[in-house]
């Protein structure tokens, strides 16, 4: 697969705060990437690096294989890439109808009468516009808004399409809506996307590979089952759910066992290197149960103690705390009473070791 976008080692400072570390990656043709990190991560910052909005401090951009900026040098201008840019409050011009949104940037790139009427009729059947291009921006939805964002992005055919938290605005019911149907229109165009988010969710919907953003630099980026499944750093994997984080102490430096207060369990080794001392395990709520027979020879048992029920509709939160006082959460089909004991079962395909006890406000 050829790549539409090139980064080799980019980065970006305002002043001392270094807001991008030099970074390398690429978006291969019709590939969608969602880059995930939280507030002030950099996200936003790499899309107006990557569009030309904003300046690199150093490294290369190529688009299709040519070089758009170099360093403090050679720079192409936003104009003069063929990318286009969907924002988180859409941008569209309150004073022009959908119609003229979506045929503004055809016209500045005088594209032929005809092959815009044609590239208009596709998008009006795409992005569901039919009855609504005579309206203001004011007049419409926040879904519809957001659609005709789309169009008027899509409509000069670029190579490769940048969404800066596009559904941010919209409620629960809506974003959850739109992030499904934009997933199946970014399919069926087969268009490079890259898209920023911090909905996990979201991520997961739209993106053939995920970038996680963490201070300017990239803890990983793979697949969202790479994501989910093996999660990189204690950081990703708080990301992706895995709530429960337990100090433990490594029992064994040539096997993958944690001690949580002296009860070996088993797991799988996420930091390359020795392993000796302290340590920290990552466990997904959804991964444990409460035990109900045997052992099938894929688990860890761990006696615990039940602190808190919390109904949720369809199930129980339970929270429990391990023999050195440290909680867990996990999900059960009825209520346990608060002080009694519970044997919990961890399968050791889904205990995620790391090597690296610093706390998690500070990974």
């Amino acid at each position: 697969m050829s790549s539409i976008l090139k980064l080799k080692d980019v980065s970006k400072s305002y002043g001392e705060q270094q807001v991008l570390k030099p970074i390398s990656f690429e978006v291969g043709e019709g590939e969608r990437i969602c880059i995930l990190g939280p507030s002030g991560c950099g996200k936003s910052t790499l899309l107006q690096l990557v569009a030309g909005l904003t300046r690199i401090d150093g490294g290369e951009i190529a688009l299709n294989g040519v070089a758009v900026e170099r360093g403090k040098g050679y720079y192409v201008p936003p104009e003069n890439r063929p990318i286009n840019m969907v924002f988180q409050d859409y941008a569209l011009w309150p004073h022009m109808s959908v119609l003229q949104n979506i045929e503004y940037g055809m016209k500045r790139r005088k594209v032929a009468k005809s092959d815009r009427e044609a590239r208009l009729r596709r998008l009006q059947s795409l992005l569901k516009l039919d009855g609504l291009l005579e309206r203001l921006p004011a007049q419409l939805s926040g879904g519809q808004q957001q659609r005709v964002g789309i169009a008027r992005a899509l409509a000069t055919e670029p190579r490769l399409l940048l969404m800066d938290e596009p559904l941010s605005n919209l409620d629960v019911k809506l974003r959850t809506d739109m992030r499904s149907e934009l997933a199946g229109l970014l399919g069926d165009l087969s268009i490079a996307t890259l898209y920023v988010t911090h909905d996990r969710m979201e991520a997961f919907t739209i993106a053939d590979r995920i970038l996680v953003l963490r201070e300017g630099g990239i803890d990983q980026i793979g697949s969202p089952t790479e994501l989910f499944e093996r999660p990189a750093t204690p950081w990703v994997a708080q990301l992706m759910g895995y709530h429960n984080r337990l100090s433990i102490a490594f029992g064994d430096g040539e096997n993958p066992i944690g001690l949580v207060a002296g009860t070996p369990v088993r797991g799988v080794r996420m930091t390359p290197g020795a392993y000796a001392g302290a340590g920290v395990m990552m466990l997904h709520p959804e991964t444990i149960s409460v035990n109900r027979g045997p052992l099938d020879g894929d688990g860890n048992l761990m006696e615990t103690k039940t602190v808190q029920a919390i109904y949720e509709g369809t199930r129980w939160r339970l929270i429990v705390e391990t023999p050195d006082k440290q909680p867990l959460h996990l999900f059960h089909d009825r209520r346990v009473e608060p002080g009694a004991p519970l044997t919990i079962r961890l399968p050791s395909q889904s205990v995620m070791l790391y090597a690296d006890p610093a706390p998690a406000g500070n990974e």
